[in-house]
């Protein structure tokens, strides 16, 4: 039985603010542009790929599932990024739940497979090159991408 860990404290702290442990996943192509998707649910916006880590899952485990569901490739050799925390990572959703998302970046090159859009969660896939990311980016997100653009990569 696979648990819904949001539901699951929400159930238990109402609206109040929580801290959300999640992982983003930058795949990177062979010309260096990052998937971006078009996201479906709130905040209606183009993200990086990734979610909130189940109960008893490994921050791993998370980004392939979560890289599956989002986009249906598959990814392997894993390399960790860097976090995102504090102030900027707030939330505040049209429902009134709050929250602060601790999220672990990693990126890869190695991924294979389709590329599939639910039509839900996802609205639209695409890769974008660092000099032509879209405006409506979450704060979170583009710190993630920066920290690939001028740390990893130093383009």
């Amino acid at each position: 039985m696979e648990l819904d860990y949001v539901k699951y404290i929400r159930g238990k702290v109402g609206h109040d603010a929580i801290n959300l442990t999640g992982v983003n996943v930058l795949i990177v192509d062979e010309s260096n542009r990052v998937l971006l998707q078009r996201r479906g649910t709130f905040p209606y916006k183009w993200g990086l790929i990734g979610g909130i880590t189940e109960l008893g899952e490994s921050l791993e485990q998370t980004a392939v599932r979560e890289t599956k569901e989002e986009t249906g490739l598959d990814v392997e050799e894993l390399k960790l990024l860097g976090t995102t925390s504090g102030k900027e990572c707030y939330i505040c959703f049209p429902n009134g739940d709050k929250a602060y998302f601790i999220t672990i970046g990693y990126y890869t090159k190695n991924f294979s497979g389709e590329l599939k859009i639910d039509g839900l969660e996802t609205k639209e896939l695409k890769f974008f090159s660092c000099k032509k990311l879209p405006q409506d980016i979450p704060a979170s997100h583009k710190m993630m991408l920066d920290i690939y653009y001028n740390k990893v990569n130093g383009s």
